[in-house]
């Protein structure tokens, strides 16, 4: 009997490593198909990487000759002056992620800026941009694509975004039915919401669309100001699109976080004011003084006599009546002197103009006088780098080894002085390009470089001048057949302006 239970034990286990190794191998197999799937899915993956890698491969720019080449004055211009420029490969589609995540931060500076500050800054501002934004690339007509292409890309935005939203609440009911108990029942636990409705932008522009057709005045601000009311929202929740009121035109897309702000931005900021002019006279203020002396004596002494330890610290003490700020009329207000000589009916809006865009006179004039010194700056800067330009070219030219007049003779001499574009321009213009060559050519260092220093004055002075034969009478040396020669390349160059300039503004 012993002999037949110790066969029978063995027999168990044979037949149990034998189910262990099966399941072991079932594992084995289960496991090798992950890996295959996982394997197969990177290969997919990379396979989609590749082709749009080759795809975009001929748009590559891997030279720094093709990258100087890319990089033309439009190029910068389209990346430099608006948001969503590309360059190298084509736009893909209205950048609305841009808009999304537009950076908007709270002015942490302890020092508040005077309102001549702030509008001394937006002139700055508007001054640098109009310098370096070019009229001849940034039309009226590529101006206007590109704020329309920019407003397409916002409302985008606040559609997608109102619709995450709508979505996300109706996920937080859905979770809440299923959260509920009835009596008896023990709690149950919280679902777990699902991240599917993030990554689903599809279904997040729908959603959108479906509210933009319901309420409109939530994406667009109307000529109106009209909006939808709830009651009428909810008895219009059935259908699909808007049934109200005209809301007239559409004038603007609503910013969730801008729209009805008093200065137009998400955080405001705070202006500066200097203090008034202490006017008080002498007497007065001893007077004062003598009170505040008085004041603090009495204090110290009910202190005193009060016997008690002052364990609140100073800062958190409050000394007489709490100050109401929404109805304290004590304080330090220009809204007197600023009605003073308006009236109540027809100059309402000059009366209703927020502190912090109250310009006066003195505001005004500390602006022009420092937009004057700036200006008499850069000017003063302009002449020592042309003055600095000159002396440099002038010690080259005095330098041993030097020809006999003055001037180096390398292979640069032999090429042609304007360009292929000028070249081009010119040539359009009429002008004998080899003529003009050849009395550029004709010229010694030291005229053209006050044929420089003449151009560059004359820019200062005004944009564009009708050319004369009396501005090139200031160069020395010139014979009479070198102006005449300079007069006529200049009414040239005058014609090729005009032409550019008129072929921008059709």
């Amino acid at each position: 009997a012993k002999n037949e239970r110790s066969v029978q034990n063995a027999l168990r286990q044979e037949e149990l490593r034998r189910q262990t190794a099966l399941a072991f191998q079932d594992h084995l197999r289960a496991q090798q198909e992950k890996r295959d799937a996982k394997r197969e899915l990177v290969k997919r993956a990379q396979q989609l990487l590749i082709e749009e890698l080759e795809q975009e491969a001929p748009l590559w720019l891997t030279t720094p000759e093709e990258v100087e080449a890319a990089f033309t004055e439009e190029a910068e211009q389209l990346l430099w002056a608006r948001p969503q420029g590309v360059l190298g490969v084509p736009n893909p589609s209205l950048d609305s992620h841009f808009w999304q995540y537009e950076g908007h931060t709270w002015d942490m500076s302890k020092t508040y800026k005077t309102q001549s500050e702030l509008l001394l800054e937006d002139f700055e501002e508007e001054a640098y941009l109009t310098t370096n934004l070019d009229n001849t690339i940034w039309t009226p007509k590529r101006i206007a694509e590109q704020e329309e292409l920019e407003r397409k890309a916002k409302l985008r935005a606040n559609v997608r975004m109102e619709g995450r939203k709508s979505l996300l609440m109706r996920q937080k009911e859905f979770l809440d039915e299923e959260q509920e108990t009835k009596a008896g029942e023990p709690p149950k636990p919280m679902p777990v919401p699902s991240l599917g409705v993030l990554a689903n932008v599809k279904a997040q522009e729908k959603e959108g669309a479906e509210l933009l057709l319901k309420d409109p005045t939530k994406f667009f601000i109307f000529d109106n100001n009209a909006s939808v009311s709830s009651d009428r929202d909810s008895e219009s929740s059935e259908s699909s699109a808007y049934s109200g009121p005209s809301l007239g035109t559409p004038v603007d897309i609503r910013d969730p976080l801008r729209t009805g702000q008093p200065q137009g931005r998400v955080f405001p900021i705070g202006v500066g004011k200097l203090p008034k002019p202490d006017t008080r006279t002498e007497k007065e203020k001893k007077r004062q003084e003598r009170e505040e002396r008085l004041w603090a004596a009495a204090q110290a002494q009910a202190k005193a006599d009060s016997g008690e330890i002052d364990l609140i610290p100073e800062e958190d003490r409050e000394i007489g009546e709490p100050i109401d700020y929404d109805n304290n009329d004590d304080w330090d207000s220009d809204d007197e002197e600023w009605i003073k000589g308006l009236d109540a009916d027809l100059d309402a809006d000059a009366i209703n103009v927020p502190r912090e865009f109250r310009y006066r006179e003195e505001d005004i004039d500390y602006v022009i006088e420092k937009l004057e010194n700036k200006a008499r700056t850069m000017q003063f800067h302009v002449k020592n780098t042309i003055q600095t330009m000159e002396q440099e070219a002038r010690s080259r030219m005095d330098r041993p080894g030097s020809s006999e007049e003055g001037i180096e003779t390398t292979d640069e001499d032999s090429e042609p002085f304007f360009d292929a574009e000028t070249t081009e321009k010119l040539r359009n213009a009429g002008a004998d390009v080899d003529k003009y060559e050849k009395l550029m050519a004709s010229l010694t260092q030291d005229q053209l470089l006050s044929l420089f220093g003449l151009e560059a004055k004359r820019r200062e002075t005004t944009e564009s001048t009708e050319p004369s034969s009396s501005i090139f009478e200031e160069v020395p040396g010139l014979s009479e057949e070198q102006i005449v020669g300079l007069t006529e390349l200049e009414s040239f160059m005058h014609i090729v302006e005009k032409s550019s300039e008129n072929i921008t503004v059709e």
